[in-house]
């Protein structure tokens, strides 16, 4: 059986560099590329952004309001309970709030995703002139790096005060926040 086995291998490789599907599987050679890295702490860039903090605070908003929601409808379904209502009546009333609180919730969803969007497109667009300002290939959100990346860190540019500053030009004349907090976790794998 081996030598049935040896045969239909030596045919499919003769077929396979006869019909040109070798190169399909050909890895592409690693070459050595200079690159210019940058970083930023994305979550210090949007605690000093304005359009980031109100998208936050918004959510905790639509949160806070939705518990409200479901607490006053569970309090008309225990009081109707308690006034001994008909069954059905008590579950035509389940499902009119479940239906309220569910539009509410895909309404509330839709806009702090909307203002979500816009502020991170925001930031996108400032990181992105910053980059081109500095020359930057690459910009990372330094935070996100968990592991392997302290050549980045060592040699990339932070421009995490750049990015704040653009989107918060009152920033410029402020002191600048310390180093720490704007640099990324030092990586423990070498």
């Amino acid at each position: 059986m081996s030598r049935k086995f040896a045969t239909v291998s030596l045919l499919s490789a003769c077929l396979i560099t006869a019909t040109g599907f070798a190169p399909a599987f050909a890895q592409k050679a690693a070459t050595s590329t200079s690159v210019k890295v940058g970083y930023f702490n994305l979550a210090l860039v949007k605690q000093s952004f304005p359009e980031a903090r109100e998208s936050e605070n918004l959510q905790i908003q639509a949160d806070n309001q939705l518990k409200r929601d479901v607490e006053e409808g569970n309090k008309r379904i225990e009081k109707a309970k308690e006034e001994k209502k008909p069954a059905e009546e008590i579950q035509r009333m389940v499902t009119q709030l479940q239906g309220e609180i569910n539009a509410k919730q895909q309404a509330l969803v839709q806009l702090i995703q909307s203002n979500q969007a816009q502020a991170n497109q925001r930031i996108i667009q400032a990181a992105n002139v910053i980059a081109q300002e500095k020359g930057l290939d690459l910009v990372l959100d330094g935070a996100g790096v968990f592991a392997g990346g302290q050549k980045i860190v060592d040699s990339g540019v932070d421009i995490t005060q750049d990015v704040m500053k653009r989107l918060n030009p009152t920033l410029a004349g402020a002191t600048q926040a310390p180093a720490t907090a704007s640099t990324p976790p030092k990586s423990t794998a070498k």
